[in-house]
């Protein structure tokens, strides 16, 4: 894919039927919040969860916890 291919309209659209749950860190310098905020934008249907302090890692315990929470509410689906 080309930078930015996945928040253009014609790409969301592919998978907008999907349930999505995006987890965050607000202090990730890897991958800024900013970009879970345009992925948020092109596709509202996604929920965004943004853990106050963590980074990257998802090992921190609060990126853990929701990406646990996450994996759970699409067990049920």
């Amino acid at each position: 894919m080309r930078q930015g291919q996945l928040l253009e309209k014609q790409s969301i659209d592919k998978i907008r039927h999907l349930p999505c749950i995006i987890v965050q860190g607000r202090y990730d310098v890897v991958c800024p919040a900013t970009t879970a905020w345009a992925l948020k934008k092109a596709w509202p249907e996604a929920k965004l969860k943004i853990v106050p302090d963590a980074g990257h890692s998802s090992m921190e315990p609060g990126i853990s916890k929701l990406l646990v929470e996450a994996t759970n509410e699409f067990v049920s689906l």
